[in-house]
């Protein structure tokens, strides 16, 4: 037990534009900041997903949580996403005696009764803020606290989703030249975003011939642009079905691919092994799926690279177990992207703990306020297309004030 407790955890949303969704065009786009404060005044900051449900999970968490030791992280998340037994712990006996008027504790499992979903992507947040006040506290960075560092920086592959334009192929060239410019050496295109003026219907899962080789004229443009040593890959999103993902793998092998991401629904692993076995471009899944739930991927062999996300694992410790499971299996891991800078670094704490790292994702190269809710007073968010690791402690970073205040969505007030 350390000699100081949970006093808050709080969550903010900040709300701005998007310059670039998936598919092309502008739109906005929100993102949750969660703080947790010790009754010393030590706090740290966490980022989750502005999902449904995710800020009635904090506000739930926080409740759980007051009072308790900061330093007991990974008890913490377990208490949330999978309960205990009876007749629980003493603390969570405590919580059911001394509730407060109307909030309704669930001690046997997490609050929505599943090991996923709301409760793990709030919890995440929470869990993130948690390791950078340990770190703050301790003196030391949060990669150490993941068991120590392999590398002083992480690989950023950024996600180019696809252009406005789809059927210029000079457009898709100028999205991966000015990409390669930025020092960014690894890129990602969206499948279902290439070729969507060729979807004959949008149910069926389907492809049809036109439909692929104006995917294989799009992506190969890509890849003559930038040459063979600069590395690609494509995501899929869960969209198609065994054998039109079979044939367009085939069909884009000829890219050296660095992955195929996602080719079919998530709930379908079987079909995942067989395009693993089936095709020589390597597979690669997971951004939604949790430890337990990647642990029947790599034993089923549905995954040639795994890719968690650290906003929807359960943290960073969780995604650390992720990536020290696939390297038992010789599975690299790749880590998906859906936050901001607050998590993109965090994430590299990770990368930094983690043998079998090949790269993180990055959505928002175009939206300049994501790259500027926190800032780092010891390193930029990329250089050389990567993200610096230094020796500051926790996460390394604070809020910037003015950017967030700039951004807090109508009616919240910042911290």
């Amino acid at each position: 037990m350390s000699d100081i407790a949970i006093a808050d955890v709080s969550v903010v949303r900040l709300n701005g534009p998007r310059a670039h969704l998936p598919g092309g065009g502008a739109g906005e786009i929100s993102k949750l900041i969660v703080r947790v404060e010790a009754d010393d005044g030590t706090y740290g900051l966490g980022e989750a997903e502005d999902f449904f449900g995710v800020t009635e999970a904090i506000e739930y968490i926080g409740t759980v949580l007051e009072g308790r030791d900061p330093m007991a992280v990974r008890p913490h998340v377990s208490e949330v996403v999978f309960g205990t037994l009876p007749p629980h712990t003493k603390q969570q006996q405590q919580l059911v005696a001394d509730s407060p008027e109307g909030f309704q504790p669930v001690t046997a499992t997490s609050p929505t009764a599943t090991p996923y979903g709301p409760a793990v992507w709030g919890i995440a947040g929470v869990e993130m803020a948690l390791c950078d006040l340990v770190g703050k506290a301790l003196g030391t960075p949060v990669y150490n606290l993941l068991g120590g560092q392999y590398r002083d920086e992480a690989r950023i592959y950024l996600d180019r989703s696809a252009p406005d334009v789809k059927d210029d192929l000079d457009a898709w060239r100028e999205m991966a030249r000015e990409s390669v410019a930025e020092d960014f050496d690894f890129l990602k295109f969206d499948i279902d975003y290439t070729a969507p003026d060729h979807t004959d219907d949008p149910w069926n899962r389907s492809l049809s011939s036109a439909q692929r080789h104006r995917i294989v004229e799009r992506i190969g443009a890509v890849r003559d642009e930038i040459g063979p040593d600069i590395e690609l890959a494509v995501d899929c999103h869960w969209q198609y079905n065994e054998g039109d993902a079979l044939r367009l793998a085939r069909d884009l092998s000829e890219f050296d691919l660095m992955w195929f991401e996602d080719p079919a629904p998530v709930t379908d692993p079987e079909t995942y092994v067989r395009v693993s076995e089936e095709t020589d471009v390597p597979v690669c899944a997971g951004e939604m799926l949790t430890p337990d739930q990647f642990r029947q991927y790599l034993e089923m062999g549905a995954c040639d690279i795994v890719h968690p996300d650290v906003l929807f694992t359960g943290g960073l410790h969780a995604t650390h177990r992720i990536a020290e499971l696939a390297e038992m299996h010789r599975v690299p891991m790749a880590m998906h992207g859906n936050g901001g800078c607050l998590a993109t670094i965090a994430a590299a704490h990770v990368a930094a703990a983690s043998r079998n790292f090949l790269g993180i994702e990055y959505h928002h190269v175009e939206t300049e306020w994501l790259a500027e809710y926190v800032e780092r007073t010891d390193a930029p968010l990329f250089e050389n297309g990567a993200v610096p690791l230094t020796d500051a402690p926790g996460l390394g970073v604070e809020l910037n004030e003015s950017v967030c205040e700039q951004y807090l969505e109508s009616g919240e007030t910042l911290f």
